[in-house]
């Protein structure tokens, strides 16, 4: 019996075509037909649609992408125009120089930093068990909400989303990345055709601040979601360690309290 409303399809991308000479593919019997009819749906009808269609990609999309690619650009012109900017005065040159140096490293970052935002957005597969990924973070988060719950009163969703801390603070991502245009603009517009580099200290110094603040707050976050991470993996961890001394039956606990069971095991399971 189908229950699924337009899902018919998905059995033909099978493409069964055996002959059976031998009439091996039988009906199943009453009771197992009874059994899967009794079954909830596994699919809704859009999933079943997309299965018949093979055309199961094109689900995921990393929300801060655009104002991460704005950075990395801004980051990267204003490496060059600093790098080359001629002025006479000691202190400006320094300043420049400065500048570079921390579009240097923003640029550096920027790789990690975007490809940390596309594992959370669901677009990379795990290819790495010790950092977070849309699917990896999200099945551990499920776990310890259960568990903290019923040890802590949990009641938000702290452990779900924790990992996830990167693409969710679009809003002050897309802020750096108008600040980082925004100070590009003002760096090439007081550039003269020379070289020459027009803007003030202050302004110089301002420029570098920015720069600075933006990796300050991409890696940062990155590094807080993978603690997190890792952290969450050492729970349900720990969970699953302890999880199997759970309703042991009567030969599992004479094994354990007259063999294998260390002192310490056996206080706890007979406590």
């Amino acid at each position: 019996m189908t229950t699924i409303t337009n899902g018919s399809g998905v059995y033909a991308t099978l493409g069964y075509s055996f002959s059976d000479p031998n009439n091996a593919i039988q009906p199943l019997s009453a009771n197992t037909q009874t059994h899967l009819n009794t079954m909830p749906p596994f699919l809704s009808t859009w999933q079943a649609q997309d299965i018949a269609q093979n055309n199961v990609g094109s689900y995921f999309q990393n929300p801060v992408a655009n104002s991460l690619i704005s950075i990395g650009s801004s980051a990267n012109s204003l490496f060059s125009s600093s790098n080359t900017s001629l002025n006479i005065n000691y202190k400006v040159k320094a300043n420049l120089a400065n500048l570079t140096i921390a579009c240097t490293n923003l640029v550096a970052n920027m790789p990690t930093v975007i490809n940390h935002a596309d594992n959370l957005s669901g677009i990379n597969a795990i290819t790495q068990q010790n950092i977070p990924y849309y699917q990896n973070a999200t099945s551990l988060g499920k776990t310890a909400l259960y568990i903290t719950n019923q040890t802590d009163g949990i009641t938000n969703n702290s452990t779900i989303l924790g990992s996830f801390g990167t693409i969710l603070i679009g809003p002050q991502i897309s802020i750096q990345a108008n600040t980082l245009a925004n100070d590009l603009i003002t760096l090439t517009s007081n550039t003269l055709p020379n070289g020459y580099c027009l803007l003030s200290n202050t302004q110089i110094i301002q420029i570098t601040s920015d720069v600075s603040n933006t990796n300050t707050l991409l890696i940062n976050q990155r590094n807080q979601d993978v603690t997190f991470f890792n952290n969450l993996q050492t729970l349900v961890n720990n969970y699953n360690t302890t999880k199997q001394f759970n309703n042991l039956g009567q030969s599992q606990s004479y094994l354990l309290n007259n063999f294998i069971g260390t002192p310490k095991l056996i206080s706890r399971i007979n406590s």
